[in-house]
């Protein structure tokens, strides 16, 4: 099979989809792997480094003829004219957050597989877990440089250390998911010394978080009546709270976060639409803005902060799934179940029951 790997050209996205070792990998096992002019390099990777037999370096146009296309995030509105009928693209999609790209892909036919709705029968989404492991702790690092007053941004933050330190008491983070997003967020948050609360609406979830952090008061329902509260006097909120293949629950407006007013809100979930209805994308070129008193930085990349790390972990994840559409085929290789479920839509048709109802879509089931 022909496999490309497009440069990503989303703001400040440094990430690659494919490692040298695991474009060699494939090449190795017979497909012909292109990877675009340039796509490693924010990766730290140079073209030489993917010269391999079987890896080309060609230039966009050559690489999105490739019959299955691996990339780190969505198509931008540059790409769309690539896409094509039949074509397998496998990425991260959220498309429940993208309309505009989920009519694209209807209208062209492309068979999307998205790496967020990967799910095994265990309930697991291992293609998103490493990004939201990572997105976690960049969430907490940049909250603590956020809360700064020298933060590098027009809007000062409140001047808060996160661990605090003798007779000052540390930075109040609450996390609202406690799923790898937020478990990494509360193991980072805690690292620094900062007083920690998470929130989720599964009981489990709560005493698994119990169980980890040796805390009892570190995680707690999230009652959707009087949850709110807890954001009094927070210093910086994370939104981590996951409905997979469709928009992240609104459970804040303006006047919730006006109770933590001069904190910093960092919303993970603003690629499923964010968690607020004050949380609006930004980009790594203007990321935060100013709304009822409260910074918000809503990054839909934050793993690209640290693409190094990020790439690895990715195709770590990702390579035995392309491995798999590309040795057996991919109308073949969807039939495992897992990959089934990544499937969002095929050949004009929305075949992802969550993303269907995001979309107001109807949904029809893959019959590939």
């Amino acid at each position: 099979m022909i496999i490309g790997v497009p440069k990503e050209i989303k703001n400040r996205e440094r990430r690659v989809a494919l490692t040298p070792e695991g474009a060699a990998q494939l090449a190795a096992a017979g497909h012909e792997v292109r990877i675009e002019q340039g796509a490693g390099e924010g990766s730290d990777y140079r073209d030489a480094d993917y010269n391999k037999d079987g890896v080309r370096i060609l230039t966009k146009a050559e690489v999105w003829a490739a019959q299955l296309i691996i990339k780190v995030k969505e198509p931008q509105l540059e790409e769309f004219h690539f896409l094509r009928p039949e074509m397998c693209l496998f990425t991260y999609l959220h498309l429940a957050a993208a309309s505009e790209l989920a009519q694209t892909l209807l209208a062209k036919k492309v068979r999307a597989i998205a790496y967020e709705t990967v799910q095994t029968d265990a309930g697991t989404l291992p293609l998103l877990a490493p990004m939201s492991r990572i997105a976690g702790r960049v969430a907490v690092q940049t909250g603590a440089r956020l809360l700064q007053s020298e933060n590098g941004t027009p809007f000062p933050g409140k001047g808060v250390l996160m661990g605090g330190v003798d007779g000052v008491p540390p930075a109040r983070v609450v996390i609202i998911g406690g799923g790898n997003a937020g478990k990494s967020a509360a193991s980072m948050a805690k690292g620094m010394g900062a007083e920690v609360l998470v929130l989720d609406v599964n009981p489990a979830c709560v005493i698994g978080l119990q169980q980890i952090f040796g805390e009892k008061n570190i995680a707690r329902l999230l009652d959707t009546k009087h949850w709110p509260s807890a954001l009094n006097g927070c210093d910086l909120l994370i939104g981590a709270a996951l409905i997979p293949g469709e928009h992240a629950p609104q459970l804040l407006e303006a006047k919730d976060m006006q109770r933590m007013a001069g904190g910093v809100f960092i919303d993970i979930a603003i690629d499923q639409g964010g968690i607020s209805t004050t949380s609006r994308t930004t980009t790594y070129a203007d990321p935060v803005y100013l709304e009822a008193d409260v910074l918000h930085c809503c990054l839909p990349n934050l793993p690209a902060a640290v693409p190094v790390s990020a790439t690895l972990a990715l195709t770590h994840a990702t390579l035995p799934y392309v491995q798999k559409l590309a040795d057996m085929g991919v109308e073949t290789a969807v039939a495992d179940a897992s990959l089934a479920r990544g499937v969002n839509i095929w050949d004009g048709r929305v075949v992802h029951r969550g993303l269907a109802h995001a979309l107001g879509i109807p949904f029809r089931a893959c019959s590939h």
